[in-house]
């Protein structure tokens, strides 16, 4: 601590000094700069000593000198002012710090009468100079403390000013001590206003002033704060500030419940960006359907894909979304049919705490609230239950939802792009839709057409599977034979893209000669159409086989998820445990 930092202080010790002892007092620090300074010193304050003084020789060695013969004794030989000097007797007290020598007190008399009462008050005056070097060395540290804490005080509020989350903390009067600007920007509040104040009065019902009488840690729990009449969902965790074995305060973290949960979404998604340029297919009908999607792609509308199983309308459900203002939010995959009708209210619009027995006690946010902001695709939408369908009737007329065992409706922006393979038109006429969601759905319909109507996309689609599949598998294949593309251009694919991938994947695996052959690809195609015999292999390695075979298929249609690997279960008749059993026997786990 420079003792500069203390020129007010030193210049009264100064005065002080000369009061009590009636001689000129100079304060210098260890650069031999005068800090303060009485009488003739008083003008040189700012200036340094001179070279080689008592003064200097007091700091290096940390020693006190009296000097009684200026000039002549042998402190004083190789000063650089003895020349001018004018002392009669001097008195020079190192001043200690931490840090070691940080300046020196002196004491001068000019006159003979100044030196007399020196010599004869000499011990009084070396004690209470020593003193006085005691108490500048204490305020030094006083200083230098007040420093670090004023530096630590702004170092911590530049922490939790940088966090992306809330954070408040109160005493044990329940007073806000301190709020960050995460915290005020999210509660409407302005720091000014509430610090000092009772959190009960600035947020109503809070659960931060519990723990003052429980002591006890919260972890994330969910916590309801209405901010000008609307709820918002934080996530509160909260510990109290013990001393002396009671709670003195706490300091709560308040994170964005919907944020968090948008964050988690947005980090499971796959990090590929979804455009319209990586679908691939370039024949003149599949270009035009791109071109329509990519067109009502920045409109905020409805959209209907339509299409058979796998031509790939997830695919331009992503490409729209990422081609649209809401790019930067959730894009959240429902798929209609693998959601058991029992579930599937409360999986769409969440339920409040109570609702069920055995359920969440704090309740649950349903996908659509989980996706505010962004776009919802709800893939196989002619599986959707008769009474789901009105309740999406009201997210897209109303923009607002209820969670099961709610009264209040939650207001949600998202926009929904449907998908069918079946014809929503004749179930209207079956009343097995609702007209009126069939006509908000049907804004802009897009039709996908199936590979078989496309055929000049099969071998471009075909040779970017091969090269992947033969990277994947490590296959040093050449290309695919002619023979295999008359195959592949000649087949219907009632799956479409998806079939087409399975096949080539397929191909890839069992080829054996340097080229992809018909031969090869015949073979899977005669199995999925039921017409094929293994030549070689007895009865187990065909079951095996077959049973490989449709899996594998229905993991393609459904994918490989939870809910998916549930419904193609049912729709083989087995237990998901004997699903799993099977996955791991047929190596199908990855």
């Amino acid at each position: 601590m420079p003792l500069e930092n203390l020129e007010k202080e030193l210049q009264e010790i100064a005065e002080a000094i000369m009061s009590v002892t009636g001689l000129d007092v100079t304060i210098l620090d260890s650069s031999l700069k005068r800090i303060a300074g009485t009488g003739k010193y008083r003008e040189k304050i700012g200036k340094y000593a001179a070279k080689n003084s008592v003064f200097e020789k007091c700091i290096k060695t940390g020693k006190q000198y009296v000097i009684t013969e200026p000039r002549t004794c042998d402190e004083c030989i190789n000063c650089s002012g003895k020349e001018n000097c004018r002392e009669e007797a001097e008195v020079c007290y190192p001043i200690e710090s931490d840090e070691g020598i940080a300046g020196v007190i002196g004491m001068i008399a000019f006159s003979p009468e100044q030196k007399e009462a020196f010599i004869k008050n000499q011990l009084s005056y070396m004690n209470f100079v020593s003193r006085m070097s005691k108490l500048i060395a204490s305020s030094i540290k006083e200083k230098a403390l007040q420093q670090e804490l004023k530096y630590k005080s702004i170092e911590l509020r530049t922490i939790i000013d940088s966090v992306d989350d809330g954070i408040i903390a109160i005493d044990d009067k329940r007073k806000i001590l301190c709020i960050n600007n995460w915290a005020c920007d999210m509660l409407g509040l302005k720091a000014e206003e509430v610090v000092g104040k009772d959190i009960d009065e600035i947020l109503p019902g809070n659960g931060v002033t519990k723990i003052l009488n429980t002591n006890n840690e919260i972890k994330n729990q969910e916590e309801i704060i209405n901010i000008n009449g609307k709820n918002q969902r934080f996530l509160l965790s909260a510990k109290p500030i013990i001393f002396n074995h009671k709670a003195a305060g706490v300091v709560a973290g308040l994170k964005d419940f919907n944020n968090l949960r948008r964050s988690i979404f947005k980090i499971s998604e796959s990090p590929e960006s979804f455009t319209f340029g990586k679908i691939l297919g370039s024949s003149p009908a599949f270009t035009l359907v791109k071109e329509q999607a990519r067109q009502i792609a920045s409109q905020d509308v409805t959209v209907l894909l339509l299409g058979e199983s796998g031509t790939g309308k997830e695919l331009f459900a992503r490409a729209i979304h990422h081609e649209s203002s809401r790019r930067n939010e959730i894009f959240l995959p429902i798929n209609c049919g693998a959601i058991p009708d029992s579930l599937i209210e409360s999986e769409l619009f969440g339920y409040e705490k109570g609702t069920f027995t055995g359920a969440n006690p704090k309740g649950k946010v349903g996908k659509f609230e989980s996706a505010n902001g962004g776009t919802v695709f709800l893939d196989e939408i002619g599986d959707l239950p008769l009474h789901m369908q009105v309740k999406i009737l009201r997210v897209l007329q109303e923009k607002e939802i209820y969670r099961v065992g709610g009264i209040t409706p939650i207001k949600v922006d998202v926009r929904i792009i449907a998908a069918t393979n079946k014809d929503l038109q004749a179930m209207v006429q079956r009343g097995e839709f609702r007209e009126d969601l069939f006509y908000r759905l049907n804004v802009v319909p897009i039709k996908i057409p199936p590979l078989r109507d496309r055929p000049e996309d099969i071998l471009e689609l075909a040779e970017v599977f091969f090269q992947r599949y033969s990277k994947i598998y490590h296959k040093n294949l050449k290309g695919i034979s002619k023979e295999a593309k008359k195959v592949l251009v000649s087949y219907s694919y009632p799956g479409n893209v998806r079939e087409l991938e399975n096949l080539i994947e397929y191909g890839v695996i069992f080829e054996k000669s340097d080229f992809l052959q018909g031969e090869t690809l015949l073979k899977k195609i005669s199995i999925e159409n039921g017409t094929y015999t293994a030549e070689t292999g007895g009865l187990k390695e065909m079951v095996a086989r077959y049973e490989r075979q449709i899996i594998q298929d229905l993991m393609h249609r459904y994918g490989e998820s939870t809910e998916a690997k549930q419904k193609i279960a049912e729709k083989l008749n087995i237990s998901t445990a004997t699903l799993y059993r099977k996955l791991k026997e047929l190596d199908l786990t990855n």
